[in-house]
């Protein structure tokens, strides 16, 4: 079984009392919403477009014959805007003008402005797409005159062929004659102007109103019928937009912006943590496994120890640069060695310490400079203190040293 493929556009518009919302696809007749308060509506979640057909009471619409090139028309239609003394905006948003007729190279412009008026939305969570004219919405008689409520307000509504070419609340609040005489009114300034062309009827898309005095004040023979259903606006029919829904889509895309960024520091930020733990986790399973090689290694390295320090121990005896007496010939080596007496010697493979006499003074320091410098001994560093000098000119020198073995 086919699924019943749900209308893609929601259209929200102004009833005769409330605010109604009717469903349809593009070009088509619509199907009724819902309706809201009189005061606004909202669009639901589930359409894929949204249109806002705003009242009367929002929109400048004026006809107006220009002679010139069709490319032209726009500049001409704000030409004569501010002739008028309308206030408009000059932006694609603010004002839309669409040639309805061409005759003898001048084009009947219908001029549709925009008023500086508040958006009737009750949530504007959901922003409209497209922003229309209530009146375009509906299919109107060819050349004739419609009057219909909006939100409990007169409107009329006036058509050259099948276009609208003028709309416009009247003042009167019932369809009576002080109604009728606006109207009349109106249609004789627009005859003036060359805009309005014959009427050949007159419908009411309300109760009101005595039809034998309308017949008699308007000329025409009123025609009563209910309100049709509205028509889906095409798409990209129109480009008018409030400034007002303006600020508040540029107010929404920067909340958007907004919690991107806040998003993807958030995401960044998950990222440098996860990252950072990753790391950590490695690191700790390195060091872990480190301890496990340092703990497996360590009952060798104790002994390896061990062997140095016996080898330290061993060393004067199986080393002959350590023994004893190599030292003790070290000492002797020197030439002036000959006259020395040595009183006290003292020898540890560390340190070297020796007392000694001379028959001079000459002769001590002769034997201590070449203790010094002899190759045997500078690993001690042998120094000491000058000679001593005795009575009978003998000299008592003293010489110490010593070495540090660094534990590899």
């Amino acid at each position: 079984m086919a699924r019943t493929r749900k209308p893609s556009s929601e259209l929200l518009l102004p009833g005769p009392t409330v605010w109604q919302g009717w469903t349809g696809a593009d070009g088509s007749s619509c199907q009724p919403g819902g309706d809201f308060a009189s005061a606004g509506g909202s669009f639901s979640k589930e359409s894929q477009r949204r249109v806002l057909a705003l009242p009367a009471t929002h929109f400048w619409v004026l006809p107006a014959w220009f002679k010139g090139e069709p490319e032209h028309l726009r500049s001409m239609a704000l030409l004569h805007l501010e002739r008028m003394g309308v206030k408009a905006g000059t932006g694609e948003s603010d004002v839309q003008v669409t040639s309805i007729a061409t005759k003898e190279g001048a084009h009947l412009a219908r001029i549709l402005a925009l008023k500086d008026e508040p958006v009737p939305m009750s949530d504007t969570t959901r922003l409209p797409d497209e922003v229309t004219h209530h009146a375009l919405c509906y299919p109107l008689v060819q050349n004739g005159i419609t009057i219909f409520r909006e939100l409990g307000r007169l409107v009329v509504a006036i058509t050259s062929g099948p276009q609208l070419i003028y709309c416009t609340p009247l003042s009167s609040a019932r369809l009576d004659e002080n109604a009728l005489a606006e109207l009349n009114n109106i249609c004789l300034q627009l005859g003036f102007q060359g805009v309005l062309g014959r009427l050949e009827s007159l419908v009411l898309w309300t109760d009101e109103g005595d039809t034998g005095m309308i017949q008699r004040i308007t000329g025409l023979t009123p025609y009563r019928c209910d309100m049709p259903s509205p028509t889906m606006p095409d798409r990209g029919s129109s480009l008018l937009m409030p400034e007002d829904l303006i600020m508040q889509r540029q107010r929404q895309a920067n909340r958007g912006r907004t919690r991107f960024l806040a998003l993807t520091a958030g995401a960044v930020l998950a990222a440098v943590v996860t990252l950072i733990a990753t790391l950590t986790a490695l690191a700790l399973q390195e060091r872990n496994m480190l301890r496990e090689k340092v703990a497996g290694i360590l009952p060798r390295a104790s002994r390896v120890m061990d062997h140095k320090r016996a080898w330290f121990e061993a060393a004067p005896a199986v080393d002959p640069a350590l023994w004893p007496q190599q030292v003790l010939l070290d000492c002797m080596e020197p030439e002036s060695s000959r006259d020395v007496s040595i009183t006290h010697w003292e020898w540890t493979p560390e340190q070297l310490s020796l007392i000694g006499r001379m028959p001079s003074a000459s002769l001590a320091l002769e034997y201590t400079q070449a203790l010094k410098t002899s190759d045997a001994l500078t690993r001690f560093g042998l120094d000491g203190p000058p000679p001593v000098i005795a009575s009978d000119q003998s000299a008592t020198f003293e010489m110490k040293g010593g070495i540090a073995y660094e534990e590899n």
